[in-house]
């Protein structure tokens, strides 16, 4: 029987939406490129990740325990760190207790709990390190189970949106006639990027996906005179960035500038509302959950139906890709959104 042969990949995608650490992951990216490519030798598949076609034999070996153990016993490695449960009875039910309460409630400045924010309240609570495994388990006998929450949006008030419209309508008659509007967004494209497609019926179809989990962050801007701007970004979104945005926008459109951006907080920083008041300058927020209002989200709509179903390997091949992509789109029209 050859190594593997009674493990899926579409199983061992399931067990990595469990997987937090890195080795674990890592090696369950392994197993599934090897079994998804039908060309690939268990050498070739183990060397692009620095292992040896023998270990991959032995790993594909013990995953097929996944049919009758637990994934956390066959994927993670047993623990060489962490001291044993020392917990007190009293001091775990207070441990599952706040587990079911959101981390704010402990002092902790996150939304949800995960295994290392659990280590750090017991350890600074309680005294008591315990490796990743061990706190997984305690976390699922205390009921929790890692799960992908569902975004809530801020919900659009019409009644705020109509009253930013008419208000909107009567701005540009206040500047002068020389200021040149712009919308102005922000988007993330992954290396690769599944959208809806065609396929024959009765087939389970698949296409192939990266292990990476690098993104190209995009900052872009639409003017009312049907041009854009698209400028890539290597850091996180912040106040300093938009203040590199706003800086290369007066550069291209010149000085005077409406600017129409959401309610992120990179957007709103008092950083960014300092820079603004020493220029030409006017920003203009849209409502709260309008994204329908800004032309530049249209943007970001054709480019995902543009790079769509592709797999692309690295970072630069898919900015300059994006950039083409970019480039070819009929801007849409600024004001059919913004005061229709």
């Amino acid at each position: 029987m050859t190594a593997g042969e009674n493990v899926s990949p579409e199983d061992l995608r399931q067990v990595l939406a469990e997987v937090e650490d890195k080795k674990p992951t890592q090696r369950l990216m392994v197993a599934i490129n090897y079994l998804e490519d039908d060309d690939l030798t268990q050498k070739e598949a183990a060397e692009r990740y620095g292992y040896t076609g023998g270990w991959l034999s032995q790993w594909l070996t013990r995953l097929e325990r996944l049919e009758t153990e637990p994934f956390e016993d066959v994927v993670y490695d047993e623990p060489r760190s962490g001291r044993p449960s020392e917990l007190s009875n009293q001091e775990h039910e207070r441990f599952v207790e706040v587990l079911h309460e959101p981390p704010e409630e402990a002092d902790i400045d996150a939304r949800a709990w995960t295994v290392p924010l659990a280590q750090h309240y017991l350890k600074e609570r309680f005294g008591v390190e315990y490796c990743d495994r061990h706190v997984r388990r305690l976390m699922t006998e205390a009921g929790l189970s890692r799960q992908t929450a569902r975004p809530q949006y801020v919900k659009a008030d019409e009644r705020a949106q109509e009253a930013w419209q008419e208000g909107f309508k009567k701005s540009p008659s206040d500047l002068d006639d020389d200021y040149t509007v712009v919308t102005i967004d922000q988007n993330r494209q992954e290396l690769a990027n599944l959208v809806y497609a065609w396929f024959p019926e009765g087939e389970r179809p698949t296409l192939p996906v990266s292990g990476a989990w690098e993104s190209l962050k995009l900052l872009g801007g639409v003017t009312d005179d049907g041009e854009t701007f698209f400028l890539p970004c290597e850091d996180n979104y912040t106040s300093d960035l938009t203040i590199r945005l706003l800086d290369a926008l007066q550069t291209r459109f010149g000085e005077k500038l409406c600017v129409v951006l959401d309610n992120a907080s990179y957007f709103t920083a008092n950083k960014v509302q300092d820079f603004a008041e020493d220029t030409p300058l006017e920003l203009c927020y849209l409502p709260r959950g309008s994204p329908e209002l800004n032309p530049t989200e249209e943007c970001w709509h054709r480019l995902s139906q543009r790079l769509g179903n592709q797999l692309f390997e690295e970072l630069d091949v898919l900015r300059d890709a994006a950039l083409a992509a970019l480039d070819s789109i009929e801007p849409p029209n600024l004001f059919t959104y913004l005061c229709p």
